[in-house]
Protein backbone atom coordinates (compact mmCIF):
# COMPACT_ATOMS: atom_id res chain seq x y z
CA UNK A 1 0.00 0.00 0.00
CA UNK A 2 1.36 3.40 -0.92
CA UNK A 3 1.06 6.57 1.10
CA UNK A 4 1.74 10.14 0.09
CA UNK A 5 3.72 12.27 2.52
CA UNK A 6 4.14 15.96 1.80
CA UNK A 7 7.33 17.34 3.18
CA UNK A 8 9.14 20.63 2.90
CA UNK A 9 12.88 20.50 3.23
CA UNK A 10 15.78 22.85 2.96
CA UNK A 11 17.37 22.27 -0.42
CA UNK A 12 20.52 24.26 -1.24
CA UNK A 13 20.36 25.37 -4.83
CA UNK A 14 23.37 26.93 -6.48
CA UNK A 15 22.26 29.34 -9.18
CA UNK A 16 24.78 30.94 -11.46
CA UNK A 17 22.93 34.12 -12.16
CA UNK A 18 23.57 36.55 -14.96
CA UNK A 19 23.04 40.04 -13.69
CA UNK A 20 21.18 41.36 -16.71
CA UNK A 21 18.95 44.03 -15.24
CA UNK A 22 20.44 43.49 -11.77
CA UNK A 23 23.93 44.91 -12.27
CA UNK A 24 25.08 46.93 -9.30
CA UNK A 25 22.05 45.90 -7.18
CA UNK A 26 21.86 43.33 -4.44
CA UNK A 27 20.20 40.14 -5.60
CA UNK A 28 17.09 39.66 -3.43
CA UNK A 29 14.94 36.68 -2.46
CA UNK A 30 12.19 37.56 -4.96
CA UNK A 31 14.74 37.91 -7.77
CA UNK A 32 16.14 34.47 -6.93
CA UNK A 33 12.67 32.88 -6.87
CA UNK A 34 11.83 34.40 -10.26
CA UNK A 35 15.05 33.03 -11.78
CA UNK A 36 14.43 29.57 -10.28
CA UNK A 37 10.88 29.54 -11.67
CA UNK A 38 12.30 30.22 -15.16
CA UNK A 39 14.47 27.07 -15.15
CA UNK A 40 14.06 25.11 -18.40
CA UNK A 41 11.46 22.34 -18.12
CA UNK A 42 10.52 23.68 -14.69
CA UNK A 43 7.18 22.63 -13.29
CA UNK A 44 7.57 24.85 -10.27
CA UNK A 45 4.99 27.50 -9.51
CA UNK A 46 5.38 30.56 -7.32
CA UNK A 47 3.84 28.87 -4.27
CA UNK A 48 6.23 25.89 -4.66
CA UNK A 49 9.38 27.93 -3.93
CA UNK A 50 10.21 29.86 -0.79
CA UNK A 51 13.65 31.47 -0.83
CA UNK A 52 14.93 31.59 2.75
CA UNK A 53 18.32 33.17 2.10
CA UNK A 54 20.32 34.60 -0.76
CA UNK A 55 24.09 35.02 -0.50
CA UNK A 56 25.60 37.00 -3.32
CA UNK A 57 29.10 35.61 -3.87
CA UNK A 58 30.14 38.09 -6.54
CA UNK A 59 28.57 40.32 -9.16
CA UNK A 60 27.75 37.25 -11.27
CA UNK A 61 27.12 34.44 -8.74
CA UNK A 62 24.74 33.85 -5.87
CA UNK A 63 23.55 30.96 -3.72
CA UNK A 64 19.83 30.70 -3.04
CA UNK A 65 18.76 28.51 -0.13
CA UNK A 66 15.17 27.46 -0.71
CA UNK A 67 12.32 25.43 0.60
CA UNK A 68 10.70 23.57 -2.27
CA UNK A 69 7.29 21.93 -2.12
CA UNK A 70 8.18 18.27 -2.31
CA UNK A 71 6.15 15.09 -2.04
CA UNK A 72 7.45 11.61 -1.36
CA UNK A 73 5.61 8.40 -2.24
CA UNK A 74 6.37 5.78 0.39
CA UNK A 75 5.79 2.03 0.38
CA UNK A 76 5.86 -0.47 3.21
CA UNK A 77 8.09 -3.39 2.27
CA UNK A 78 8.62 -6.27 4.72
CA UNK A 79 7.49 -4.08 7.60
CA UNK A 80 9.74 -1.10 6.79
CA UNK A 81 8.77 2.13 5.01
CA UNK A 82 10.90 3.10 2.02
CA UNK A 83 10.79 6.05 -0.35
CA UNK A 84 9.88 4.91 -3.87
CA UNK A 85 9.18 8.16 -5.72
CA UNK A 86 9.59 11.89 -5.35
CA UNK A 87 7.81 14.87 -6.88
CA UNK A 88 9.11 18.42 -6.73
CA UNK A 89 6.51 21.13 -7.21
CA UNK A 90 3.94 20.09 -9.80
CA UNK A 91 6.27 17.79 -11.73
CA UNK A 92 5.56 14.15 -12.41
CA UNK A 93 6.52 11.42 -9.97
CA UNK A 94 10.08 10.20 -10.47
CA UNK A 95 11.47 6.92 -9.18
CA UNK A 96 14.19 7.58 -6.62
CA UNK A 97 16.37 4.83 -8.14
CA UNK A 98 16.14 6.45 -11.59
CA UNK A 99 17.14 9.85 -10.19
CA UNK A 100 20.08 8.34 -8.33
CA UNK A 101 21.23 6.46 -11.46
CA UNK A 102 20.96 9.62 -13.59
CA UNK A 103 23.00 11.59 -11.05
CA UNK A 104 25.69 8.89 -10.96
CA UNK A 105 25.85 8.92 -14.78
CA UNK A 106 26.31 12.70 -14.80
CA UNK A 107 29.06 12.49 -12.17
CA UNK A 108 30.82 9.73 -14.12
CA UNK A 109 30.69 11.83 -17.29
CA UNK A 110 32.02 14.92 -15.46
CA UNK A 111 34.83 12.84 -13.93
CA UNK A 112 35.78 11.42 -17.35
CA UNK A 113 35.99 15.00 -18.67
CA UNK A 114 38.25 15.94 -15.73
CA UNK A 115 40.56 13.02 -16.48
CA UNK A 116 40.56 14.06 -20.16
CA UNK A 117 41.67 17.55 -19.06
CA UNK A 118 44.48 16.14 -16.92
CA UNK A 119 45.54 13.85 -19.78
CA UNK A 120 45.62 16.88 -22.10
CA UNK A 121 47.85 18.67 -19.59
CA UNK A 122 50.18 15.63 -19.48
CA UNK A 123 50.41 15.71 -23.29
CA UNK A 124 51.23 19.45 -23.23
CA UNK A 125 53.92 18.78 -20.63
CA UNK A 126 55.36 16.00 -22.82
CA UNK A 127 55.33 18.27 -25.91
CA UNK A 128 57.10 21.01 -23.94
CA UNK A 129 59.73 18.88 -22.18
CA UNK A 130 60.00 15.82 -24.40
CA UNK A 131 59.21 13.49 -21.48
CA UNK A 132 56.30 12.32 -19.39
CA UNK A 133 56.29 13.81 -15.89
CA UNK A 134 57.94 11.83 -13.08
CA UNK A 135 55.87 11.74 -9.88
CA UNK A 136 55.14 9.64 -6.79
CA UNK A 137 51.36 10.20 -6.63
CA UNK A 138 48.55 12.23 -8.17
CA UNK A 139 49.18 15.28 -6.00
CA UNK A 140 52.81 15.43 -7.13
CA UNK A 141 51.68 15.04 -10.76
CA UNK A 142 49.06 17.78 -10.48
CA UNK A 143 51.62 20.07 -8.79
CA UNK A 144 53.91 19.64 -11.82
CA UNK A 145 51.10 20.34 -14.28
CA UNK A 146 49.46 23.31 -12.56
CA UNK A 147 49.19 26.14 -13.41
CA UNK A 148 51.24 26.06 -16.64
CA UNK A 149 49.52 23.05 -18.22
CA UNK A 150 46.46 22.49 -16.01
CA UNK A 151 44.14 25.32 -15.01
CA UNK A 152 42.14 25.06 -12.87
CA UNK A 153 43.89 22.58 -10.61
CA UNK A 154 41.99 19.27 -10.52
CA UNK A 155 42.51 16.96 -7.53
CA UNK A 156 39.07 15.53 -6.76
CA UNK A 157 36.54 13.65 -8.87
CA UNK A 158 32.83 14.53 -9.04
CA UNK A 159 32.20 12.57 -5.84
CA UNK A 160 34.76 14.84 -4.12
CA UNK A 161 37.22 11.97 -3.69
CA UNK A 162 40.95 12.09 -4.56
CA UNK A 163 42.12 11.05 -8.01
CA UNK A 164 45.00 8.61 -8.49
CA UNK A 165 47.88 8.52 -10.96
CA UNK A 166 50.52 5.88 -11.50
CA UNK A 167 53.22 4.97 -13.98
CA UNK A 168 52.90 1.26 -14.74
CA UNK A 169 55.95 1.67 -16.99
CA UNK A 170 58.22 4.44 -18.32
CA UNK A 171 55.98 5.03 -21.35
CA UNK A 172 52.56 5.18 -19.66
CA UNK A 173 50.61 7.21 -17.11
CA UNK A 174 47.32 5.83 -15.77
CA UNK A 175 44.87 8.40 -14.38
CA UNK A 176 42.03 7.00 -12.33
CA UNK A 177 38.95 7.80 -10.26
CA UNK A 178 37.45 5.22 -7.90
CA UNK A 179 34.06 5.90 -9.50
CA UNK A 180 30.66 5.72 -7.81
CA UNK A 181 31.56 3.01 -5.28
CA UNK A 182 34.61 4.92 -4.02
CA UNK A 183 36.83 1.82 -4.20
CA UNK A 184 39.82 1.58 -6.52
CA UNK A 185 40.25 -1.61 -8.50
CA UNK A 186 36.56 -2.29 -9.12
CA UNK A 187 34.58 -2.38 -12.37
CA UNK A 188 33.22 1.15 -12.01
CA UNK A 189 36.65 2.83 -11.87
CA UNK A 190 37.00 5.64 -14.42
CA UNK A 191 40.34 5.58 -16.24
CA UNK A 192 42.38 7.48 -18.76
CA UNK A 193 45.73 6.24 -20.06
CA UNK A 194 48.36 8.55 -21.51
CA UNK A 195 51.24 7.01 -23.46
CA UNK A 196 54.49 8.48 -24.66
Amino acid sequence: MRYLAYMRFLFPLLCILLTVGCAGRKFANNNARDVILELPQSTLEKEDVEVTKVSQISGTEAIAETQLKTAFRLEKVKGAWIVREVRIGHSQWEKVNNLAAALEAVKADETQKMLDQVAGAVRKYRESTGNLPVFKDYIALSDQLSPQYLTPLIRLDSWRRPLEAERPNAETILLRSAGPDGKFGTADDIRHTVTR
